[in-house]
């Protein structure tokens, strides 16, 4: 192999591991918007820690 074949066989690994990288980050933001989404769906359903004694057990 040529000198110039290496240095395009590096390039190509180099560039194997940023893609590597730049997935495990998208991956990482993907799972943080998910998260979001969820919290704010939860926020969206009514507790029942209210203090109504509707439902309060020992009334």
């Amino acid at each position: 192999m040529t000198n110039e074949d290496n240095d395009v066989l590096s390039e190509i690994d180099r560039l194997r591991e940023d893609v590597k990288q730049l997935r495990e980050i998208v991956n990482i933001l993907v799972n943080v918007v998910m998260e979001e989404e969820l919290e704010e769906e939860e926020e969206n359903f009514s507790s029942f820690a209210k203090k109504d004694g509707r439902f309060d057990l020992l009334n």
